[in-house]
Parts: structure tokens; sequence; C-alpha cells
């Protein structure tokens, strides 16, 4: 039986890779750093990325010994695997790929590859001399390595496209409100969940005078954000598409959900907020005018981003986004078209199939 080492570090990548692997991969012993829902499709775990996961330099020191700890354990694990899958996560992978090369691993795939056109672009180059197949998901980023010749580059479209869309009627999930709901997205760490609860804990109380607002989050932070905000938090599977696709404008921390926003044709509000010291160094490096992929693939602010902007900041723009949001939704209506047709999912799972 064939081996397949997966690693990744985030929920979007694993939300991605549950979809690809949950048929046609029987014949595969897959493992690796991974989480709760991939063991759910009887991929074993090695470590959970949760126990290193992080957003910035400075928040990343308190773990350095637990990441040793964990990454010499996937080194170990490596050993006698066939196959890489390294997933994101370019602080962990870039280093990995490196590794697994030199204990003989037989192929090495990159599938979500790290954000070169925004900051260190020599990273592409270290993909290119350690990986076989790079699998991109934006279709821009194709071009950026065709000019290595020993790298095979594949693009079939965005995994979003065929993953955002509501799990409830509108009539269904309405009935739960008394006032127009207002999505709240706070991020998918803790310490960013945190960071932002503080951040916004006064405009809340404002905008819950004239909306439900509503925080779809993991199971873990609902209660400390239903205990710190007094809102109410939704946590099944699929409930911020449902929040997106049902109200008419939204709150959200830079990241994957913009991006799931910006498909569902949700008008909303980028924000964000880090530590002062890793904003300083993260502004130096970064080489594109917008953080969120909305605005990057629309070539325009469309939906309008406040980082390191006070709370007052974010909630003048909230204001002025649902005032537009008519206009702002015939803008974000270009988005499917851009990321590709549907049938992602079924097009990743037939390449990976082919190049494993």
């Amino acid at each position: 039986m064939k081996k397949i080492f997966l690693s990744l570090a985030d929920r979007s990548a694993s939300n991605y890779v549950y979809e690809i692997l949950k048929e046609g991969f029987e014949e595969y012993e897959i493992y690796g750093l991974t989480d709760e829902k991939l063991e759910k499709i009887g991929v074993k775990s090695v470590a959970r990325y949760s126990e290193i996961s992080t957003v910035g330099l400075i928040e990343a020191l308190p773990k350095v010994f637990k990441f040793l700890k964990i990454y010499r354990k996937i080194l170990k694990n490596l050993k006698n695997t066939d196959t890489l899958i390294a997933c994101d996560a370019p602080a962990l992978n870039l280093r990995l790929i490196k590794d697994a090369r030199k204990l003989g691993v037989k192929r090495i795939i990159y599938f979500i590859s790290p954000q070169v056109w925004a900051w260190k672009p020599k990273r592409a180059e270290i993909i290119a001399n350690y990986c076989d197949h790079v699998i991109v998901i934006l279709p821009f980023e194709k071009k950026i390595y065709r000019k290595f010749p020993n790298l095979k580059v594949h693009y079939v479209g965005h995994p979003l496209v065929d993953l955002v869309k509501p799990q409830k009627t509108k009539e269904e999930f309405m009935k739960a409100f008394k006032k127009e709901p207002l999505p709240l997205l706070l991020g998918s760490r803790e310490g960013e969940i945190r960071r932002h609860v503080k951040l916004l804990k006064g405009i809340i109380e404002e905008l819950k005078k004239s909306f439900d607002v509503i925080s779809p989050t993991f199971r873990e932070f609902s209660k400390f954000i239903e205990r710190e905000l007094k809102v109410k938090t939704l946590t099944y599977e699929g409930a911020s598409y449902d929040c997106f696709f049902y109200s008419k404008a939204s709150l959200i921390a830079s990241g994957t959900a913009s991006l799931e926003a910006g498909i569902a044709g949700n008008p909303h509000v980028v924000y964000y907020k880090v530590n002062p010291i890793t904003y300083f160094l993260g502004k130096r490096l970064v080489k594109v005018p917008y953080i969120s992929l909305v605005n990057i693939l629309l070539k325009e602010e469309v939906v309008p981003e406040f980082i390191q902007k006070s709370s007052d900041e974010i909630l003048k723009g909230f204001e002025k986004v649902y005032k537009n949001e008519e206009e702002i939704k015939e803008k974000l209506g270009t988005l499917k078209f851009i990321l590709g047709e549907r049938f992602v999912i079924r097009k990743l799972r037939e390449l990976f199939l082919e190049i494993v």
C-alpha cells in the first residue's frame, strides 16, 4: 500500500483536502499533520496542527519548542513515505520539502502555493528546486511558476467555487432572528479571535441596537465569544455560508472568509489586528496594494480594508458598505468567473490520483 504524508496547518487547507480525499483514495495509507475532520475519513494524525498554529512572528515565539518537538516527529514518520503533499503553510512546509528530499521521499507535491506574488518571491524558486508538482488555486499563479522547466504546474480552479453554497433555506435560517442578521467573523485561530474581540467589543454594542449580530465560528471558541460579546454563535458546518447568502453585509477578519463572502456575493468590511512589531515588519515586505483576495482578484478596493485601524473607523466603514451594498454586490458577481468553472473538487481529485 502506497503511503501519502499530508502536511497542513490551517482549517481552509483541511477543508479542501477533506473534500478531495473523502473518496477514491481507499488504496492509500494517508497520515500526517492534520486535524479531527481528516481523521474522520481515515487519515491518521502524527500530530494536530492546532498544537503549533499561530499568526505572526511575535505571536509564534511561545510555541517554538513545541514546534521543534512536533517537527522531529514529522521527520521520523516521513522516512518511509512515497509522497509528501505539503499544503500552503510556508513557514513549515518550505523547510519540510527540503528535508523530505534529503530523506529520499519519491514524490513531493505542493498544494496551494504560498503567496509568492505578495511577498518573498524567492519562495517560488525553493518550491521549484525541491518539488515535482505545484498545484495552484489562483489563476495568475500558474504564470509565476512557468519559468521553472523541471516543475510541473497545475491549475484547475479554486475549490471554494464548489464549496461556497448555503446549507439551509433562507426561511429556515432567518426564523432564528428578530432583527436583520449581521455576520461577525473573528478569525480561525485563538490568538486572533481574542485580539479581535477586544478590538470590536465597543462597536458590537452599538451594532446590536439595529442588528442581530451573529458569529459563525468553531465550537471550541463559541463560549468565549458569547461570554465576551453577548452575541449568538453558529457552529454547524457551513454556517458562515448561510450567513453570507442571507445577510446584506458582514464584518470579516482578513483571511479565507473574505473570499468566501465575495463568492457568495456578500458585501463586507475586512479588518485585522496583529502585534505592532509583526505589522511593522510585514508591511515592509508585502508588495501588493490589498490584503483581501477579493480586492486582489478584482484589482480594486471593492471591499474596504481596515488593518491595524480603530473600531470607530471599522464601524464607519461598515456603515458605508451597508449603504452601498447593491453596488458592491454587483462588482462581486464577477469573482466566480475569475476563479474557474464548477467541479473543481472533482478535477483536483482526478489530478491527485494521477500524480500520486
